[in-house]
């Protein structure tokens, strides 16, 4: 029996043969059931019964293949199994498009961008002349490695240029030679800030933070150093205008202070310095614009030299052999520009720093980002990149070594400057009040004639003081800054009548009668006689024309006028008849209030060639900015 042959009854397995005409092959095919062998045909006879032993191997074969039997006997494969693999395919086919796609589109996006499909575009910055080289470096190295903003590429291109320029640009004409309208703005300090924003607007400016700060001291001769010892900033426009104040000091044949108070080239350290004074002079509990009459005392005691650039004043300062009689013996700077001119090992011999006491001006330094619709949003992105790029450590450290005071840097110092730890910083007021400030460093009273027209009534309170007597604080401190050859005259008006209260003469005669008479003055009656006093007050001004200077008539009201012999109308028809081309003298017009006269005033100004400013609140500094723009 063969060896895989089920044995019959009474056979053991051993015992049995394979039968004749059967191979010892152990691929031979198993029968299953179903098969139908015919007569000859290779399989076990009819009458067969399947093995235990191949059964199992069968069942283990199917459930090892996965598949079910159907009802033929053939195996099939499962529908959800079928379904499963399809879900498969479609979702990894589907991400790999996805991603394919992605990826296609990206690098597309980004091939662009640093092809600068879009062009290229400059971005306009510009730095106040003591810290531009250093910021042109700093553009060259961020250029090399900034990406396109978008898909354009863009390149910081920076300009030179005191704030002066600047602002006035903003206000009127932009200049030129300074470019395209900047992004981004680096001047000296935030008074810039301020007087842009008071000329042009707030929404000018989208955000400024300071960058680097170096305070405001005194270039001062070494000798001149020990003498002022102790003073304060309020100190300065006496020692400015005495003229025996250094013989005082120990320094005979010294005479006066001769601060030189350049505006070119001088990185705002004398708008600073006019700060410190105007707010240590004030009364305590006063505002700093109250201080206003010791700056202009201030200024106009300055030496005269050929122009108002820092070159000159130091040049004045050092030229001299003598030091006493030299016709500078200081200069307001900042610490930084001393640092840069006192770099060479002799300068301390010629040169020292002086701080005086009290709060410390500090130019700040502010990266002003300026919004408009001359910039586009690649540029305006790239200006702020740029400014937060500057803040990096390797840049302030830069910054540092060139005398500047930056956040987590150790300044150098030199034989001259030791870059002292300082004191309380000075704290001025809002952006009016600093605007106000400055303008009577940027417009200096000079030679001119103007008669004055005031109401005198005016009776309404504004914090606790009457609208007639904060006129006459701010006009008896400018009267105060006029030059000896400045002419001014004073006419009065109430309800009842119009007169001449001060002949008009030149100020070094008449000032004691003007400041006499105006600190004398008190409110009278409700209406005003405005109209007819004007008519009399402009025929004088014409009468006493002074050849060679500007002439005009500062009407100071708040309306409204009572006299019916003459009507708005009537009186622009008059100005219009007197104007006279040979001798011009504008009408300028400070209206306090809301005036129901307005309009008229607005057009006798304009028919003149004058300025009208309408000012809310006689208790502001507005009053004291006008006084000082159209009294010069």
């Amino acid at each position: 029996m063969g060896r895989h042959s089920r044995p019959g009854p009474g056979e053991s397995f051993g015992d049995r043969d394979e039968p004749a005409g059967v191979p010892d092959n152990p691929t031979a095919r198993i029968p299953r059931p179903g098969d139908d062998f015919a007569a000859g045909e290779s399989g076990d006879a009819p009458g067969y019964e399947p093995s235990p032993l191949t059964d199992t191997a069968r069942r283990r074969a199917a459930a090892f293949e996965g598949g079910h039997r159907s009802e033929t006997g053939r195996r099939g494969v499962s529908i959800g199994v079928i379904a499963a693999l399809v879900t498969v395919v479609v979702v990894v086919g589907a991400v790999i498009l996805w991603r394919f796609f992605g990826d296609a589109l990206s690098h597309r996006s980004t091939d662009a961008a640093q092809k600068c499909m879009a062009g290229a575009v400059n971005v306009g910055v510009v730095a106040d002349p003591s810290i531009a080289d250093n910021v042109t470096k700093f553009a060259e190295s961020f250029n090399s490695q900034v990406t396109p903003i978008g898909d354009r590429c863009v390149k910081m291109v920076v300009t030179a240029a005191d704030s002066d320029r600047v602002v006035d640009g903003f206000v009127s004409n932009w200049p030129g030679d300074l470019g395209e309208r900047p992004a981004l703005w680096i001047p000296a300090s935030s008074i810039a800030e301020a007087r842009l924003q008071s000329a042009a607007g707030k929404a000018m400016v989208s955000d400024a933070r300071s960058l680097v700060s170096s305070p405001v001291v005194l270039a001062v001769r070494p000798q001149l150093k020990d003498a002022l010892a102790q003073q304060s900033w309020s100190a300065l426009p006496g020692l400015q205008n005495n003229p025996t104040a250094l013989d005082t000091l120990n320094l005979p044949g010294w005479g006066s202070l001769r601060l030189a108070l350049p505006t070119a080239g001088n990185a705002d350290a004398t708008y600073l310095a006019a700060e410190a004074v105007a707010s240590t002079s004030a009364p305590a509990g006063a505002p700093a614009t109250s201080g206003l009459g010791a700056v202009n005392a201030l200024l106009a005691g300055q030496p005269k030299l050929s122009d108002n650039t820092a070159d000159a004043a130091w040049q004045a300062l050092l030229g001299a052999g003598d030091p006493g009689s030299a016709p500078v013996h200081a200069v307001a700077t900042t610490e930084q520009q001393l640092f840069s001119r006192a770099s060479a090992p002799e300068a301390k011999n010629s040169v020292a720093e002086w701080l005086p006491s009290g709060p410390v001006a500090t130019a700040d330094y502010p990266t002003v980002l300026l919004s408009g619709n001359w910039l586009s949003s690649e540029q305006v992105s790239a200006a702020s990149e740029f400014a937060r790029f500057m803040r990096k450590p390797e840049q302030l450290s830069t910054l540092a070594k060139a005398g500047f005071r930056a956040e987590g840097t150790a300044s150098p110092g030199n034989d001259v400057v030791s870059f002292p730890q300082l004191g309380s910083p000075l704290s001025v007021g809002d952006e009016s009040v600093r605007a106000t400030l400055a303008a009577a460093v940027s417009s200096p009273a000079t030679g001119s004639t103007t008669t004055i027209m005031l109401n005198q009534a005016m009776s309404a309170d504004e914090g606790g003081k009457s609208r007639l007597a904060n006129v006459v604080t701010a006009l008896t401190n400018r009267i105060g800054a006029l030059p000896p050859s400045a002419a001014v005259g004073l006419w009065t008006f109430n309800g009842v009548e119009g007169k001449s209260a001060v002949p008009l003469g030149p100020v070094s005669d008449q000032a004691a009668a003007l400041t006499g008479t105006l600190t004398g003055l008190s409110p009278s009656g409700s209406g005003a006689v405005s109209f007819t006093t004007l008519r009399l007050a402009y025929g004088d001004a014409l009468a006493n024309f002074r050849e060679g200077q500007s002439n005009s008539l500062l009407v100071i009201t708040q309306g409204p006028h009572t006299d019916q012999t003459l009507d708005g109308p009537g009186l622009v028809s008059y100005v219009k008849s007197a104007v006279d081309p040979a001798k011009p003298v504008a009408i300028n017009v400070i209206d306090l209030g809301d005036d129901s006269d307005r309009a008229t005033w607005e057009a006798v100004a304009q028919a003149s060639g004058g300025t009208y400013q309408n000012v809310a609140s006689s208790d502001s500094p507005d009053l004291a900015g006008a006084v000082t723009e159209l009294l010069s």
